[in-house]
């Protein structure tokens, strides 16, 4: 298996490479590692899984037991390797975003709220405490430089493409950035790992939420209160039954409902947290022309040459994805203003949950452009 060249051999900076535990980041360190550059291992402390985790469980990503496995590959490729202790920053920045925005109705999405706020912005400062300028990741993306600046891309594969979790990267990020695994598949990840002899190479994925044990919506009860109980109505205000709180729900969800009696499947179409009320309707209920999203980050070299002119309103057609498993539909972005735009769709529609990303790609679907968070529906 070859490996590919990230850069010029005197070009190779130091770099600090986050470990956690698995065998994407394990490959991403021993591909750094065989090209020349000078590495430090860095797992993260950011939660106690001891005291918060459900009795008998094992954390799939950054547990102690993955901070051991993290050390087996340090040590097998002789860098040095350190547990920094990131916790109160991943409780306030993660995990009280993620039970407050349950709790308001709307849904979270802790990964790039970690992405984000933990891997690249605490972690950058503490590798400058090494001595490092550059962090990697194991993140399946790409980074190109170009003309006018850094492009971030798909990873080339598709099937495990975490680019939809990275749109708040800033240009001065990913020029300090190196996503080695992105050009490889995950089988070609295993290859290497087999082929290099990683303690890693077989071990199973990671879930979606690291530092949930059990189901979200107990996690949510438990660290934060949860609402109580509350009524599922119809569009036209009927009660149709009882749950146990709005952030137990997200807008689209279909399983769990436990409600008979209609003649078909009803999904929850929205949500009202003051109300602590649960709208449940059929699935062309959730269709809609087009949404909001707020909170605009924007990564093109392009666009952020037209925001920053104040060229307002401007539209793009653009491919926007609005969940990490789905595969993008084809819109006509319109921005407002650097912080808002509108999305309408072209070509076929998915259902969109307030407080989720919507990420917009070039028609391509290669080159992330854009991205930001899905506003609540105006009624």
């Amino acid at each position: 298996m070859g490996v590919v060249d990230l850069a010029p051999l005197s070009e190779r900076p130091s770099v600090v490479v986050a470990m956690s535990g698995g065998v994407d980041s394990s490959v991403a360190a021993y591909l750094l590692a065989k090209q020349g550059y000078p590495l430090v291992g860095v797992s993260m402390q950011v939660w106690d899984y001891k005291q918060n985790s459900a009795e008998n469980s094992r954390a799939t990503c950054c547990s102690p037991a993955d901070f051991c496995d993290a050390r087996m590959v340090a040590d097998a490729l002789d860098i040095p390797f350190y547990v920094v202790d990131f916790e109160a920053m991943f409780q306030q920045e993660v995990i009280q975003r993620f039970v407050d925005t349950y709790k308001q109705g709307l849904t979270p999405n802790p990964c790039i709220d970690c992405n984000s706020r933990v891997k690249f912005r605490e972690l950058r400062n503490r590798a400058l405490t090494f001595g490092c300028g550059v962090v990697a990741t194991g993140h399946y993306a790409r980074i190109r430089k170009g003309a006018a600046g850094y492009h971030l891309l798909r990873g080339v594969d598709r099937n495990k493409d975490q680019s939809y979790f990275l749109y708040t990267c800033r240009q001065e990020e990913l020029e300090q950035t190196l996503f080695p695994v992105g050009e490889y598949t995950k089988p070609q990840i295993r290859e290497i790992a087999r082929e290099a002899g990683l303690s890693t190479a077989q071990k199973p994925e990671s879930q979606d939420i690291c530092f949930v044990a059990g189901s979200v919506q107990d996690f949510v009860t438990r660290i934060g209160g949860g609402r109580g109980k509350g009524n599922f109505i119809t569009k036209n205000g009927e009660k149709v039954g009882e749950h146990e709180g709005v952030h137990r729900f997200t807008v689209g969800q279909r399983r769990g409902l436990h409600l008979g009696g209609s003649a078909e499947p009803l999904y929850v179409v929205g949500l009202n947290a003051e109300t602590n009320e649960v709208v449940v309707g059929s699935r062309s209920d959730l269709e809609r022309d087009g949404f909001s999203v707020e909170e605009m980050h924007w990564v093109s070299p392009e666009l952020l040459r037209v925001v920053s002119g104040k060229t307002f309103p401007f539209e793009r057609d653009v491919i926007v994805q609005v969940r990490s498993r789905h595969d993008g539909n084809r819109a006509r972005m319109t921005a407002h203003s650097p912080q808002c735009v509108t999305v309408t769709w072209t070509d076929g529609w998915a259902p969109v949950s307030p407080g989720q990303a919507a990420v917009m790609y070039d028609l391509n679907n290669e080159e992330l452009l854009c991205g930001g968070r899905i506003a609540a529906h105006r009624t």
